[in-house]
């Protein structure tokens, strides 16, 4: 059964029953190395923890996007005018072509039944997806409505290439496959870069602190008072 486009008619549409969602992957990279990614989704906020340590949130009440990247303890507020900004420096450099993806076949990765896909620039192979529909994970569009509102408030200042990374339920229309990739490898110069493989979903309440945005530490006077 095919789901609905993640641009559905509510523009906040909430996990099942107004649950949280966690979806918690894993990749791993060319090395044989493993690191999580974590998506954490409620009814307005989202966070997504990558890979290598980069963290973001996203609220849609204020439409904020927060960015904490790689081994930094603060959050970057990705304003409006930030994202110009970074949109103006992107435009400079050469723009990779449009993925377009072809069904191959039917495999599954741990219990998730998919459809696999291949994902071509041109004549180059650049991704491989397996994709498993809403029966079979309990996932549909809605459930990432906050994703793609996220990723709506920074396209054109982040490489499509990383947004196109991002864990969300994709649709024939918009991404050229069906469902949740439970299954994402990446390819450069035709071999295998990394892979991202679902490793658990749960819903239930995400706690408060998780969507916090620390604050930053004092820094201490170089020059006190006398």
């Amino acid at each position: 059964m095919r789901l609905c486009l993640p641009i559905l008619a509510l523009l906040i549409a909430s996990p099942v029953f107004g649950q949280g969602l966690t979806v918690t992957l894993s990749q791993t990279d060319a090395t044989g190395k493993k690191s999580p990614e974590i998506l954490q989704a409620e009814r307005s906020r989202a966070r997504l923890d990558l890979p290598n340590g980069a963290k973001l949130l996203y609220d849609s009440a204020t439409r904020k996007v927060q960015a904490m990247l790689a081994g930094s303890p603060t959050y970057v507020e990705l304003t409006p005018q930030l994202v110009q900004i970074l949109s103006t420096g992107l435009r400079g450099q050469p723009a990779p072509g449009p993925v377009t993806y072809r069904s191959t076949g039917m495999s599954r990765v741990g219990q998730w039944p998919c459809t696999t896909y291949d994902g071509m620039r041109g004549s180059e192979k650049v991704v491989e997806l397996c994709a498993a529909e809403g029966n079979a994970t309990g996932l549909s569009a809605m459930d990432f409505e906050i994703v793609r509102q996220a990723i709506d408030a920074v396209k054109g200042a982040i490489p499509p290439g990383v947004l196109d990374a991002v864990p969300i339920y994709g649709t024939t229309a918009v991404q050229g496959y069906a469902g949740f990739p439970v299954r994402r490898t990446t390819f450069v110069n035709g071999k295998a870069d990394s892979t991202v493989e679902l490793v658990e979903i749960k819903r239930g309440a995400i706690p408060e602190a998780i969507f916090a945005v620390p604050v930053a530490p004092a820094v201490p006077n170089a020059n006190p008072p006398r």
